[in-house]
């Protein structure tokens, strides 16, 4: 089997030590890295199979590294801050992390999210289906792991393009919040309603003619989000 590799980058020298260490421990190859700015200039030779970046870098705040990452990138990212509670995860993963841990966390729990993030990009990328579905404007290749919206190819994460994915295998079907974070992010998230919203909020921006008006992607007030198949040329 592989062994895993890890790329890591924290301005807090002690918390580095301890996630590396961590890392090590775990079954992981660490790649330690300097700034954001190296880790960004690594992207086209590869950084290995996960990022743990912090929320403060050296050279740029960890959202800024996030968006800059998503321009071109869907590598996975979990975020360590300091700031506990839906806001800090909120932002994270509006700036297009995978996921956030905020202190204090267990090594438990930090192993926990960096394999569920892993495992959600592991399962897409093994994903095979020779077919194309076509939802209004919308082409949604599986095989090739790429959505065309709004006339280009859209840059989904792992986890964008699976959340669209299950809702169009279930074309005009309203999908209860839980089953989706259930599917999508795993059974330890069903109660994770933010990473929801954050993740449809983003799905829209990137699909979407006019993101506050949503045609393809609609909202059931309390219950869960359907794909409207017949919303094409609206």
């Amino acid at each position: 089997m592989k062994r895993l590799e890890a790329a890591l980058l924290m301005r807090d020298r002690d918390a580095l030590r301890l996630l590396r260490a961590n890392l090590r421990a775990g079954g992981y190859e660490v790649k330690t890295m300097r700034s954001g700015q190296e880790i960004l200039g690594r992207l086209e030779s590869g950084l290995g199979d996960v990022l743990v970046v912090g929320e403060e870098l050296p050279d740029m705040d960890g959202l800024m590294l996030c968006r800059r990452l998503r321009e071109n990138s869907n590598l996975p990212v979990v975020m360590i801050g300091g700031e506990e509670g839906s806001a800090g995860v909120v932002a994270a993963l509006n700036a297009g992390a995978d996921d956030y841990l905020g202190y204090p966390y267990s090594t438990d729990e930090f192993f926990a999210r960096v394999g569920a993030v892993m495992r959600r990009a592991g399962r897409e990328a093994a994903r095979v289906d020779d077919g194309k579905r076509r939802i209004g404007n919308l082409v949604i290749d599986v095989s090739q792991r790429q959505v065309i919206a709004k006339g280009k190819i859209a840059a989904l994460t792992p986890t964008e393009f699976k959340l669209l994915v299950y809702l169009a295998e279930r074309p005009d079907q309203v999908v209860p919040h839980k089953e989706l974070l259930g599917h999508v992010w795993g059974q330890e998230y069903i109660q994770c309603v933010h990473y929801l919203r954050v993740g449809i909020g983003r799905l829209r921006q990137k699909i979407e003619k006019d993101p506050a008006n949503p045609i393809y992607l609609v909202t059931c007030s309390g219950v869960g989000y359907m794909l409207q198949e017949n919303a094409g040329g609206k």
